[in-house]
Parts: structure tokens; C-alpha cells; sequence
């Protein structure tokens, strides 16, 4: 009896398993982004709409990143960016959201890209990781407290995950004590429906 629930479960992990490692996702990177009826607030404005972008944008310049992302299998990468008008000083809730999607030809390529990221995010001055929950296949989250200079404190949250083959990234900033992880989370989770 032990034997056959041991081969059972032996077979069906292999069948979990197996699933999980031939899941791509083959939707075009618009198709992960946050429209404007996801944002938190009415008040928000597409400050960038949503538009492709290449290994050489999302690199910020860098060649050496560019090269890596295409080595990793980059295949095609989506932007957007909303902003909504307030007085920093008494806002609650993001007032800017930056939110990227990165599909690769693979997960062990998009995982290495993840890995890369995570690295440079956790090297930022003044990161502190937060907890994601959980979020995709794989998450991290880093939060980086800044003064503006008439000494607002500001933060800024920013989520990376991957879920198979995909890359999000998820900036939210606003006031310090006005913009929270719940927010950031919240908006993530929005994109994770999307890639189901």
C-alpha cells in the first residue's frame, strides 16, 4: 500500500512538475500592463501610454544589460506609466505608477533576468526588502525612503516578480506614510489575473 502512494505521488508531482516547467506565456507584453481602469484612484492620467519597448530601453543605456537581457532570450517588452496631479504633502495613495512587462523565450531565462534585477534593486542605497506574499512564481519587493527638497519624505515600492516565462515591475511612488505596500499589492494583483 505504501508503495502504490508513494508512486502516486511521485507521478503526480512529475505531472506538476512538468506542467510547471512547459508553461509559457505567449500574450503580447501590452497584454500584462495596468490600464487606467486598474489604478486605485479616479484621478489618474496615462502620463505615458503604454507602448513597446526594446533590450536597449528597458538597459536604461546599458549596453552590457542590453546584451544580457538578449542573451536571456528577450523577446518583447511592454511600458506604461500614470500620474495623477495632487499636493504631494497631504496625498494618500500612489501618485505615480511605472509598470513593465518582460517576456522571455523562457523561464530559466526570464528567472536569470529576475535574478539579476533582484540583485541591483537589493544594492540600491537605502533598500529595504518588504514582503510580497505571495506573488507569482517567484517575487521581491525593495522599499527606498527619499527627502524631496523642501524635506517631504517620499518613497518609493518597487515589486518584481515572475510568473513563467514573464517579468513585471512595478514602481509606486508617493508621499511616505501615504503610499504603502498594500497599494503596490494591490495593483499587482490586478497584473497577476492578467496572466492567468
Amino acid at each position: 500500500m505504501k508503495a502504490a502512494l508513494a508512486a502516486v505521488a511521485m507521478l503526480l508531482t512529475g505531472c506538476a512538475t512538468g506542467a510547471a516547467a512547459s508553461t509559457t506565456l505567449s500574450a503580447d507584453p501590452l497584454h500584462y500592463l495596468l490600464t487606467l481602469n486598474d489604478m486605485v484612484s479616479p484621478d489618474f492620467t496615462a502620463g505615458d501610454a503604454a507602448h513597446p519597448v526594446d533590450a536597449s530601453a528597458l538597459a536604461g543605456g546599458s549596453q552590457a544589460v542590453a546584451q544580457r537581457l538578449a542573451g536571456e532570450g528577450l523577446q518583447a517588452a511592454a511600458t506604461v506609466r500614470y500620474f495623477r496631479s495632487v499636493d504631494l504633502a497631504t496625498s494618500n495613495g500612489p501618485v505615480d505608477v511605472i509598470d513593465t512587462a518582460e517576456r522571455f523565450s523562457s523561464a530559466a531565462g526570464a528567472a536569470s533576468s529576475y535574478a539579476s534585477d533582484v540583485a541591483v534593486l537589493d544594492s540600491a542605497s537605502g533598500a529595504v526588502p518588504v514582503s510580497t506574499g505571495h506573488l507569482g512564481d517567484e517575487a521581491h519587493a525593495v522599499s527606498v525612503v527619499r527627502a524631496t527638497a523642501s524635506g517631504l519624505a517620499v518613497v518609493q515600492i518597487t515589486l518584481e516578480w515572475r510568473t513563467a516565462n514573464v517579468v513585471n515591475v512595478l514602481v509606486v511612488r508617493g508621499r511616505y506614510g501615504g503610499t504603502r505596500l498594500d497599494d503596490a499589492l494591490t495593483l499587482a494583483s490586478r497584473i497577476v489575473t492578467m496572466e492567468r
